[in-house]
């Protein structure tokens, strides 16, 4: 026997056959990685075109409850009033309980691009305390969103 054609020790003709290419069992492992690697890519592509808009629409309605929020607790706490058509007249909180239109900016000028949305604000409270909530609106229901805050009388 020669040893001398060996390229490693102990490979007899039955080891060194073995080594070249896969097992089923290599190949079957193989297969099913990647079906669950395409599984998971081709489902990113199924997914409904309806929800790419939902963080949008989210966003836009924190967006404006969050103008209205602020602009609502810069006013003074006490009563007064609240004459006037538009908000920019509005001088207490006060004269927001009831407020229902589409966002607008405090000058009355409607938003066009928001004109899908609806903003809804109720005041509630005391001479101490009141409980401003915002409510946004969206027909979808998806940009759906409540802002509430407590003010006091300082």
């Amino acid at each position: 026997m020669n040893t001398s054609a060996r390229s490693t020790p102990g490979c007899n003709d039955d080891n060194c056959h073995r080594n070249h290419g896969f097992t089923l069992i290599e190949f079957i492992v193989a297969l099913v990685i990647i079906g669950i690697a395409g599984a998971a890519l081709l489902s990113a592509f199924i997914t409904p075109v309806t929800n790419s808009a939902d963080p949008q629409l989210i966003a836009q309605s924190r967006a404006i409850a969050t103008s209205y929020m602020d602009e609502i607790l810069l006013r003074d706490f006490g009563t007064g009033t609240c004459g006037g058509a538009s908000r920019e007249d509005y001088d207490t909180i006060w004269c927001y309980d009831g407020l229902n239109e589409p966002p607008t900016d405090q000058f009355g000028n409607t938003i066009g691009a928001l004109s899908d949305y609806n903003v809804d604000v109720t005041v509630a409270g005391d001479a101490t305390t009141a409980t401003i909530v915002v409510n946004v609106s969206h027909p979808t229901g998806t940009g759906n969103l409540t802002l509430e805050s407590r003010r006091g009388n300082y």
